[in-house]
């Protein structure tokens, strides 16, 4: 019998994580072959680290962690809430991929053969996932509604970034009603713990909601931290920079870019940690670097708001 791994990207959080044991829920479930055989069976793991948020859903929800997974090296395997490989687990290149699920940007992954493939441009994998379940008529209980309103509670800043759709919104209502879980009590239970930043070095601060990504050449990475409390981060900035330079060192990274999201107050702090970083980020927000952080009203998704002009901007040049 064929195993399957379904496997969110690096470090993930708590929307890849919870997307990927629902997803096994569906195909276990699932009545017809969607992924071009049958007689299979799957198994959910993950590639580095759980956000800490994400370790409290699970813990919340009463679901066990699973198990995490050091390369994917001729595994047949289905990615998660990314579709590139500089965010795919170690060995992408060398597996079978059979599916992905995602609400990214196209990443350049190529495959061998046809594969059961779905990609949403809407806030959160979790509502994607939701939706076949429903299209199929497939029913879940209240534990797995309660894991994927959490998916989209964080995926969204609870329905407040700009990635937000109307899918989104009403997929969370219609979880909630299942799962009997109060959509801000449940917001502001996850947002407390993401928020908090005690016992959390400035290494894996800077570390663990962090993505890599490789436009004409040039390999950079950019790191977010959502909280309600950015003044928490903004106090130990410099052992933030310093962390940020390991980080670039470590990863062998061309540029390197730090986002402190305020959950409340809908803006972002980018934190600069070089003078390369500094023009890229002046040209791109038209804004000028004040004690090496650049302060952006509005801007709270990486996705849509921080990485395309990134992007844009280095393959003109």
């Amino acid at each position: 019998m064929k195993e399957i791994i379904i496997i969110g990207h690096k470090n993930p959080d708590t929307d890849s994580v919870v997307t990927s044991l629902v997803l096994a829920e569906f195909l276990r479930k699932i009545k017809k072959p969607i992924l071009g055989f049958s007689n299979f069976k799957v198994k959910v793991a993950i590639s580095g680290s759980i956000s800490k948020e994400g370790e409290f859903v699970l813990k919340y929800f009463k679901i066990k962690k699973p198990a995490r997974i050091q390369s994917i090296v001729k595994k047949n395997v289905f990615l998660v809430d990314h579709g590139d490989y500089e965010q795919a687990a170690q060995g992408v290149q060398e597996a079978n991929i059979v599916g992905i699920l995602d609400h990214h940007k196209l990443g350049g992954i190529k495959t061998q053969t046809p594969i059961f493939y779905r990609a949403e441009p809407i806030g959160s994998s979790s509502t994607i996932v939701a939706k076949m379940f429903f299209e199929n008529n497939i029913s879940f209980n209240k534990k797995t509604a309660g894991l994927l309103l959490a998916g989209i509670l964080s995926d969204t800043l609870k329905f407040t970034s700009p990635t937000t759709t109307k899918d989104d919104k009403e997929t969370a209502k219609v979880l909630a009603r299942v799962s009997k879980e109060n959509i801000d009590k449940l917001s502001k239970k996850m947002f407390e713990v993401k928020s908090d930043i005690s016992n959390i070095t400035p290494d894996k601060l800077v570390a663990t909601d962090y993505k890599e990504f490789k436009a004409a050449k040039t390999k950079f990475a950019i790191g977010v931290h959502e909280t309600t409390f950015p003044k928490r981060v903004i106090a130990t900035k410099e052992e933030v920079f310093s962390a940020l330079g390991r980080l670039k060192k470590k990863r062998k990274m061309d540029l390197m870019f730090f986002a402190l999201i305020d959950i409340l107050k809908k803006n972002s702090t980018l934190f600069i940690i070089g003078e390369r970083e500094k023009e890229v980020a002046q040209k791109i927000f038209k804004k000028k670097a004040k004690d090496n952080l650049i302060f952006l009203p509005g801007v709270v998704s990486r996705k849509k708001q921080i990485l395309p002009p990134i992007i844009k901007f280095l393959e003109k040049k």
